[in-house]
């Protein structure tokens, strides 16, 4: 009997490992679940509160903003009071209305609010772990927590799926610095009416809109 002790050790200390490597393929199934039925949806309407909280006098300042996400396939537009996003499926552009000016930004997956861009972000270079469930406004959302494999800037990021619609229900990204991002989805609605009008960046209603 003896003689089997030392494989007996070596396997229970292997347990964690598999545990662990368990709870990563299943959080990233799950993401990878959640990001193909959003690219499956015909349209997306959201409305949203995008909070910033930053260190202040030894404790948090919040700053919270609400905003609107219209989406069709890889179209999408956000509106929110200070900007405007709007990418057309080619460009990303940022849009101000109040000083009728419209920037073409780099790249439309790092200022999007999509769903379908912010777990598209994440589809590589992190771990995942499953992180429990909570009830919030008689839901029931699951957790993900990710930790990029390397970043100066992002600690973790926690991600909240709802487990009936499958759909992303919020996230939260913890900056090194100790700035907190979160996006909270104030309603979902999917497959309903939209015109794709509303992505054209040379639409009437941009007209003498200078160009940046």
């Amino acid at each position: 009997m003896r003689k089997f002790a030392p494989m007996r050790t070596f396997a229970l200390l292997l347990l964690p490992f598999f545990a662990l490597a368990q709870s990563h393929n299943e959080a990233k199934d799950l993401l990878n679940k959640v990001y193909e039925k959003t690219l499956g949806l015909e349209t997306q309407h959201i409305s949203f509160t995008n909070t910033i909280a930053a260190p202040s006098n030894g404790g948090m300042k919040e700053r919270s903003s609400d905003g609107e996400l219209y989406a069709i396939g890889e179209k999408v537009r956000v509106k929110t009071d200070a900007f405007e996003f709007l990418s057309d499926g080619n460009n990303a552009y940022l849009i101000y209305p109040e000083d009728e000016e419209i920037e073409k930004t780099a790249s439309g997956e790092e200022t999007s609010l999509s769903p379908s861009d912010i777990l598209k972000n994440y589809q590589s270079g992190y771990s995942y772990k499953m992180a429990g469930k909570a009830t919030e406004n008689g839901k029931s959302i699951q957790y993900v927590v990710l930790k990029p494999v390397a970043s100066e800037e992002v600690k973790e990021i926690m991600i909240g799926i709802d487990t009936k619609s499958m759909l992303l229900e919020n996230y939260t990204q913890f900056g090194t610095n100790g700035i907190n991002t979160t996006f909270m989805v104030k309603k979902y609605e999917v497959n309903v009416p939209l015109s794709s009008e509303m992505f054209n960046i040379n639409a009437k209603e941009f007209d003498g809109f200078y160009r940046l």
